[in-house]
């Protein structure tokens, strides 16, 4: 039977993580379930909270330099031959990894796929479906050309074979924000990817999130990365959809605000 390897990098999300551990170790189907937790050196409740599923799951527990290098310690530590990993206020979807292995096995040929994702509130409600419904239109059918001018894949909702991931080496844990725009990247370079119109994560954003408090310097990487990686006019327009999906977003963050003043969980 296949193993299925998820990673959950975390420092103080005590907030969310029994939702994110809850939603991954309620997973069925096919395959056995391998859970790792990394966390940084929380000083909430976050080991408190995993060690209730310690029968369940793996607590790793080490000083390390952000979720990059979690991600990549837990990935060593991995058995799985399907893995990926969820970040510690994310979901997945019920039946996702079901999904995932009945993909991989019938069509063996590929070595990651990528599905579609919620967006969802700090309450767990789907907000931006306006920029779900962009990205699964740019995602339908995979272009490496398209993914030089913009990360249209969803990285909780993206999974590769262990051994894609060994010839790649991981994740490159000198970008702080956009090291999983720079693995899709590497992992296009040896092979496309299936694209599975299912859905299978979801991603919060909220307050403290990284794609909240710093989606500029998200996209300033994924900048650099483009112009390292792509040819000089797909990075060009990739320079004006950076300047288009920030305006967007500062846009989005300002009307949000104005909400949670007469709207509240």
């Amino acid at each position: 039977m296949i193993k299925v390897t998820i990673v959950t990098p975390v420092l103080n999300g005590a907030r969310f993580i029994r939702q994110t551990i809850e939603s991954v170790l309620v997973q069925k189907g096919d395959f056995r379930l391998e859970y790792i937790i990394c966390d940084g050196g929380s000083n909430d409740q976050t080991v408190e909270i995993a060690k209730e599923y310690q029968n369940h799951c793996r607590l790793i527990q080490r000083i390390d330099s952000g979720p990059a290098d979690a991600i990549n310690f837990g990935m060593s530590k991995a058995e799985g031959e399907i893995c990926g990993w969820l970040g510690a206020d994310d979901l997945l979807l019920p039946g996702a990894l079901q999904k995932v292995v009945r993909a991989f096995v019938n069509q063996p040929e590929y070595e990651w796929l990528y599905g579609r994702c919620r967006i969802i509130d700090e309450c767990g409600n789907e907000v931006r479906r306006g920029i779900t419904f962009y990205k699964n239109l740019l995602g339908y059918r995979f272009s490496r050309r398209v993914l030089w001018t913009e990360n249209f894949i969803n990285q909780p909702a993206t999974f590769w074979r262990s051994g894609l991931w060994r010839r790649c080496s991981g994740l490159d844990t000198s970008y702080k924000a956009a090291f999983d725009y720079d693995l899709w990247l590497r992992f296009a370079k040896q092979g496309s990817p299936l694209s599975l119109p299912l859905y299978l994560a979801a991603f919060r954003r909220h307050q403290d999130s990284i794609s909240e408090q710093s989606f500029i310097n998200q996209f300033n990487e994924e900048l650099a990365i483009s112009k390292d990686k792509a040819l000089p006019p797909y990075y060009q327009l990739h320079c004006f959809n950076c300047i288009k999906i920030v305006t967007i977003y500062r846009f989005m963050g300002a009307l949000q605000k104005l909400k949670s003043k007469f709207i509240c969980c």
